[in-house]
């Protein structure tokens, strides 16, 4: 050009802007950056590529070879970075920073779409519209398409971002959601597989509410006698009733009642459900007083009443938790 200067075509420029875009986004250590940061830290003299002292991009060329001695300092994507992302693409030029997409202020990015003419929650087919429609627009007027460029990128980067976080997000859901059902799985894979089909339709995972129900009658009982010892032999029977009255009413609907509150139709109480009913919570016991036995020669100076007593409340609690009777037998 005039006066010894010379500037990188429209499509240089346009190329350099989305090498700086990835060098913002991609993460700091990587082969690929690496590699190019390599090549651009060993670069060849200006003589050897036919710039001489003339001007690159706007700025003389020993900006460049100072740039890159104070970037090979630092790490290799730096370098790479340094390089890639001349002034005018640095956001500074039009009144920005040098941040990221996350710390950029809302007036900066309230001035990025007002540059393209689009609202702030703006899809993708929007922004690349107005884009089409500017770069037509502006096409005979560099500085005016450098910031249009420069805007989308931006505001690209941001959709890109957004769409990252939610996805990571509803990745980070579907772990709890994984970590909540896994009892659940683990009793159907390792209780449940391996019981006969009549015991299998007597067990169902507890919902929230019947866990906090449960645990919390049978666990005032197991507090109580504790907290009396002489007494535990009339808390087992209590934890013994509820246990009962827990599996059989699980699941089971609510009498109706009248306007008063006065309860109306009773139902009879069915055999088979009351007997499978009696049956856990008879074979719980029996299993509490082998376990009993057991934890007695390991525990010699614990009363075995005591011992007893908290292994049947805990076996208890389990069988009332995972245990049901309503309608299992109707078919």
């Amino acid at each position: 050009g005039a006066g010894g200067s010379w500037r990188a075509p429209r499509q240089v420029r346009r190329a350099a802007v989305l090498v700086a875009a990835a060098l913002l986004v991609v993460p700091e250590r990587s082969p690929v950056l690496d590699g190019v940061a390599f090549a651009v830290s060993r670069p060849l003299p200006m003589q050897q590529v036919g710039f001489n002292d003339r001007q690159l991009c706007g700025l003389p060329s020993n900006h460049w070879s100072a740039r890159t001695v104070e970037a090979s300092r630092g790490s290799p994507t730096a370098v790479a970075a340094t390089m890639a992302a001349p002034n005018w693409v640095d956001p500074r030029r039009w009144g920005g920073s040098s941040n990221g997409p996350a710390e950029r202020s809302p007036r900066e990015w309230l001035r990025m779409y007002r540059i393209l003419g689009i609202p702030g929650d703006a899809s993708k087919e929007q922004v690349n519209r107005a884009t089409r429609r500017l770069r037509l627009k502006y096409k005979d007027d560099e500085d005016a398409l450098e910031r249009v460029e420069t805007a989308h990128l931006w505001i690209m980067t941001r959709i890109v971002s957004r769409k990252e976080e939610e996805l990571r997000q509803q990745q980070q859901a579907n772990r709890l959601r994984e970590l909540g059902d896994s009892p659940k799985r683990l009793l159907q894979k390792y209780i449940a597989g391996n019981l006969p089909p009549s015991v299998r339709q007597m067990l169902e995972a507890p919902s929230t509410k019947h866990f906090r129900r449960t645990s919390g009658l049978i666990g005032v009982f197991m507090l109580m006698g504790l907290c009396v010892p002489t007494q535990v032999s009339n808390f087992v029977g209590l934890s013994a009733v509820s246990a009962l009255g827990l599996i059989y009413a699980r699941n089971r609907p609510e009498p109706v009642k009248d306007e008063m509150g006065n309860t109306g139709e009773v139902k009879k109480v069915n055999p088979m459900e009351m007997g499978a009913t009696l049956g856990v919570v008879a074979v719980s016991g029996l299993l509490a007083l082998l376990i009993s036995v057991g934890l007695g020669y390991a525990f010699v100076d614990t009363p075995f009443q005591l011992i007893f007593f908290i292994s049947s409340s805990i076996l208890f609690w389990i069988s009332a938790l995972f245990f049901k009777v309503y309608q299992v037998f109707d078919s």
